[in-house]
Parts: structure tokens; C-alpha cells; sequence
């Protein structure tokens, strides 16, 4: 995604699936000011949340400022790093997943990284046959060294993976991302 107005769209179809609104209602504003609040610390008024989604007419082009804090609801730095995180991410041929990164499109030594709220992280490498290893795990119950299956991991859903292997533990299924879904996808090719 390289058109600001494109990645700045998906911001906000990010933000609407975090805070579990669609930002169609007067209600849905109240929520989205206050998830943002809890994620940031930094309050954010009714209307800029209603100008940000184009609500009843009331639009403006949004400051760097508020899409920063945007991004930093999200677990960004600041729109800039939502920005390069969310421009290879390689479309899905599926409209009703939208993004997503399916197992048979990756070659042994490709890395993932995974983000889902709230604030958990996983690096994981495609190892064959649908087999993931995790590399680094930030606030996630897998730990370094697990090894587990997945066909697909789709933005803004939750993955399904099956057959975790953390030391002495095993998984029969595990879900990732339960409440909103992932909220980070990025595919890290392997070094040839």
C-alpha cells in the first residue's frame, strides 16, 4: 500500500475492528474515542473522531498528529512506522478475507511477523508443511522454540493453529488474536 489516502483508509478500518465498532452510529464514536484514550493515554474529542470517519458530512484531511496517535492505539511508534509495516503486506485472492498470507505461499525460512491485541507479538519462521517455529514472542503464551501448524493468518481475524509444541505442552488448537483478531501481518522473506 503506497497511496496515503489507501494506508490512512486501512488505519482506520484497523482501529474500527480493534475497538469492536464499525464507526456508523453516534455510539460508535463514543467507543472509538475511548478505546483510543485507554490504548494511548491521550483523549481524543467526538468530533475528530467523526470528521476522522467521514460521519454525517464532517470531513477534513486528518493532521499527522492524530494519525500518529491512531497508529500508536494500534501498537505503532507513529504513523510513519503503521505506514512501512502495512505496505507489503501481499494481498489474499480471497475478497472475504481481504489481506492475508496463506502457508503455500511461503518458502522454508520465511518469517512472519505477528501482532494482535492486546500488545502480543510473535516472529515466527515457516519451517515445511505448514509448520511454524516461533523465533521471538513478545506477551504471548507461546514461548521461544514453539513449534505449531497454520494454513492461513489473515488480518483483522483470528488464526487458528493447531498442534502446539512448547516444551513439555502440547495444543491440540490454539487461537490467536480471540478478541479483534490480528492486527499485524507482515511476511519476511527468507534471505536467499
Amino acid at each position: 500500500m503506497t497511496d496515503t489516502t489507501d494506508t490512512i483508509k486501512k488505519l482506520l478500518q484497523l482501529v474500527c475492528e480493534s475497538a469492536g465498532c464499525e464507526a456508523n452510529t453516534p455510539g460508535d464514536f463514543y467507543t472509538l474515542a475511548g478505546y483510543i484514550e485507554k490504548r494511548t493515554g491521550v483523549p481524543i474529542g467526538l468530533t475528530t473522531t467523526k470528521r476522522l470517519w467521514n460521519y454525517a458530512g464532517l470531513s477534513s484531511k486528518p493532521r499527522i498528529s492524530t494519525l500518529n496517535l491512531l497508529a500508536r492505539a494500534l501498537g505503532y511508534r507513529n504513523f510513519e512506522d503503521f505506514s512501512a509495516h502495512h505496505s507489503d503486506i501481499t494481498p489474499s485472492s480471497d475478497p472475504v478475507l481481504g489481506r492475508a498470507i496463506k502457508q503455500s505461499d511461503l518458502k522454508r525460512g520465511d518469517r512472519l511477523l505477528l501482532r494482535w491485541n492486546p500488545g502480543r507479538e510473535l516472529l515466527v519462521e515457516y519451517l515445511d508443511n505448514g509448520c511454524f517455529r516461533v523465533l521471538e514472542s513478545v506477551a504471548s503464551k507461546l514461548g521461544v522454540g514453539t513449534t505449531f501448524q497454520a494454513a492461513l493468518f489473515a488480518l483483522g481475524h483470528p488464526a487458528m493453529i493447531a498442534n502446539v509444541i512448547y516444551n513439555d505442552t502440547t495444543w491440540t488448537l490454539y487461537e490467536l488474536g480471540q478478541q479483534g483478531g490480528i492486527t499485524y501481518l507482515r511476511h519476511i522473506p527468507a534471505e536467499q
